[in-house]
């Protein structure tokens, strides 16, 4: 297997471990603090470069 390619079964065990649902994850550029709910601004900082990562 070449590195950084997930095998067949790999790839169904790590899908029950997460689910099949896409999943994100909201963060400040700023100040590193992670938002809740999809937000234009910061609580933290108040800064609105907020990073979204979906998985």
């Amino acid at each position: 297997m070449s590195p950084g390619i997930l095998s067949g079964n790999m790839m169904e065990r790590l899908r029950r471990v997460v689910g099949t649902r896409q999943q994100s994850h909201l963060e400040c550029r700023r100040c590193g603090t992670t938002l809740e709910t999809d937000g234009t601004a910061c609580p933290a900082c108040g800064s609105s470069d907020i990073a979204r990562y979906d998985f």
